[in-house]
């Protein structure tokens, strides 16, 4: 896994807590862009100028946000009982995770633990049951109440703790959605590009794609990219009809979705200039799910919109994977896309 993206996906960005992410990239992207704009929502918005200006508006769109819980009650015995944000209860048991601890004179990341009861101690029942997540609790070590207070706020962010790295021939991150669309972004502005652009790295997507509102807004855009991650489903207990796109098969790049129909002449014109360059792709297959594509074609009097999908198996889990080749695809398509289609 290359180091840019790695640091990205080791960067903690709960959905409404994103600052930490956003601070890197700005620091990154800062020496290439002509004019950054943080707004108050939170979305980092950058104008890279190109070879030309042309007389529409691009816009690159990447959400910085990620996926995990937030503490909702301390418990008197020091335990945490937390909400998740996009996290199912199926993937969560069991699993190590770092709180971002706002309590102290500074902000500290903790280690802590999804407990589970001992297998010992439960029916035969009830093993083959996933527990709700109003059920669980987070063990921090904390004596009590008292203790867990010292260093933990209600409402403090909770996240998967995972290394990011190779993975066989793929890669492992928490994170990958959408780091992911953030690396290849970042990518973009580090480049000569063709055309003049702006890029959103935005907020608040897992809790209703809500940063793309206001960005978009600002930007109002003729055409926009969005660059997500994906889940792939296509693992072996999914059958066919279900799978969404394989990887290693290229990034995806959707017809519709539950938010979205996109305008046919415009993913005609984005896939023959990927063509053209020669970049690997795949259709996305199964309809479904929705990302901020939703929300900025709406905006203004309207924006021709495309997604770009790198696909990921167990998205929004402790550890997803993706194909390295598949996130340099989806650089490549959009590469492509400025180079021939404006």
């Amino acid at each position: 896994m290359n180091e840019l993206l790695k640091n990205l996906c080791m960067k903690n960005g709960l959905s409404g807590d994103e600052a930490d992410v956003r601070e890197y990239i700005k620091e990154i992207i800062s020496p290439y862009c002509k004019e950054i704009i943080t707004d108050n929502l939170g979305n980092l918005i950058a104008y890279k100028e190109g070879k030309k200006t042309p007389d529409f508006t691009i816009m690159y769109d990447a959400h910085t946000d990620e996926t995990g819980y937030y503490v909702k009650k301390i418990s008197e015995d020091g335990l945490l009982y937390f909400d998740s944000i996009g996290v199912t209860a199926a993937v969560t048991p069991g699993k190590t995770v770092t709180v971002k601890a706002t309590a102290g004179n500074e902000t500290k990341f903790i280690d802590g633990v999804i407990g589970l009861t001992p297998i010992h101690m439960t029916t035969s029942e009830n093993r083959s049951k996933v527990p709700k997540i109003s059920e669980m609790c987070i063990d921090i070590g904390a004596k009590n109440k008292e203790d867990a207070c010292k260093y933990v706020n209600i409402a403090d962010s909770v996240y998967f703790k995972s290394e990011a790295g190779d993975f066989g021939n793929l890669i492992k991150a928490k994170a990958l959605d959408d780091r992911i669309g953030c690396y290849v972004l970042i990518k973009m502005i580090m480049s000569e590009l063709e055309n003049s652009a702006w890029f959103s790295f935005s907020v608040q997507e897992e809790v209703g794609c809500r940063g793309t509102q206001a960005a978009a807004y600002r930007i109002k855009p003729d055409y926009a990219v969005i660059v997500e991650g994906t889940t792939a489903a296509d693992i072996g207990n999914v059958e066919d009809t279900r799978q969404v796109c394989h990887v290693g098969e290229g990034v995806a790049v959707s017809f519709a979705d539950s938010r979205t129909v996109y305008d046919p002449e415009f993913i005609a014109k984005v896939t023959d200039a990927a063509n053209k360059e020669n970049v690997k792709w795949q259709l996305k297959t199964y309809v479904s799910g929705g990302n901020d594509a939703g929300n900025i074609e709406r905006t203004a009097a309207g924006t021709k919109v495309c997604t770009l999908s790198v696909p990921v198996r167990y998205l929004h889990s402790r550890i997803s994977a993706a194909s390295e080749a598949d996130v340099e695809s989806a650089l490549n398509f959009c590469e492509a896309i400025d180079k021939n289609c404006f």
